[in-house]
């Protein structure tokens, strides 16, 4: 049984993790049956010929989404704030989330976290490793002359670092942070890699009743309302950076389109939230009801 990214997954479906594995069996002559808590498309599971890849719904179930489901009070909606996200550990895509944040003013330490530091130096390396011979192009979207103090600095909330993973008291903390910001951009973990990773984080949003967008994998909204039946609030955001593969043009296209957004007033962000509401409920009564996990028995082979 295996958990958590592994990872990632490069754009041909590789994973160092399972090459080891199927390798291993190639060389001893067996095979495995590999149980994993995420639905892997059909072209990476046959890459590894040695190896039988299932998805378990228990697995994923008891893995990212049990946790939150005594939460069905949260405070009232009072929108002070446009965006929030929450960063821990320091993954690539969250050294590029909270770089670009900042870059166009998005940012703001009362609402967001960014749990670790780097260096401008960390930033620019990691969208040349992503970009090559493009990077002073998209260079000029995460780095500011204002970038190395933001960079260098520490954001974060109250709460104990033991309670960090124990999703139901975090909440807590979470939860006044949420219903005060219009949008909440989830920060996926592992959104380099090109496969789409589903765990706990967009439901933060879902059971304090709000809106969110994911910077993740590609395909990861698909996905999510595919397999899963939470559904996108397609008649505020524009869903197209769902679609693009390279992890920096994502971001780019993800952030550019929510700063239209970012210069309304907040009874305008209250009016627009209104439109989306009843979708709203559906999500929030898909995930308390647990017809999700009937979603996922209909659209998945266990």
């Amino acid at each position: 049984m295996l958990g958590d990214h592994l990872n990632g997954f490069d754009k041909h479906g590789n994973n160092s993790v399972l090459s080891t594995l199927d390798l291993y069996g190639k060389k001893n002559n067996k095979f495995y049956k590999v149980i994993y808590h995420q639905i892997l498309p059909d072209y990476i599971k046959q890459l590894y010929s040695n190896l039988e890849i299932c998805y378990s719904i228990k697995h994923q179930e008891d893995t990212n989404f049990v946790f939150l489901k005594t939460q069905q009070i949260h405070s009232s909606l009072d929108f002070k704030n446009f965006v929030c996200s929450f960063n821990g550990s320091n993954h690539v895509s969250r050294l590029l989330l909270t770089a670009i944040m900042h870059r166009y003013k998005l940012f703001n330490p009362e609402y967001s976290t960014k749990n670790f530091s780097c260096s401008t130096d960390d930033i620019l390396n990691h969208v040349y490793a992503l970009t090559g011979n493009q990077d002073r192009i998209y260079n000029k979207f995460f780095i500011d002359e204002t970038s190395t103090t933001f960079l260098s600095s520490i954001y974060s909330v109250d709460y104990r670092n033991e309670d960090r993973y124990k999703h139901h008291q975090h909440i807590k903390t979470l939860d006044p942070l949420l219903t005060k910001s219009f949008v909440h951009i989830v920060s996926e973990s592992q959104a380099t890699s090109y496969t789409p990773f589903i765990t706990e984080k967009f439901l933060y949003s879902v059971v304090t009743r709000g809106l969110f967008l994911s910077y993740a994998q590609p395909s990861w909204h698909e996905w999510l309302e595919k397999y899963y039946g939470f559904k996108k609030y397609t008649r505020l955001f524009d869903y197209r950076f769902d679609s693009i593969k390279d992890p920096i043009e994502r971001l780019v296209e993800l952030i550019s389109s929510l700063l239209k957004y970012s210069v309304l007033s907040n009874s305008d962000w209250n009016d627009l939230y209104q439109l989306e509401i009843d979708t709203i409920e559906y999500n929030y009564e898909h995930y308390f009801s647990g017809n999700y996990l009937k979603t996922l028995e209909k659209s998945c082979i266990i």
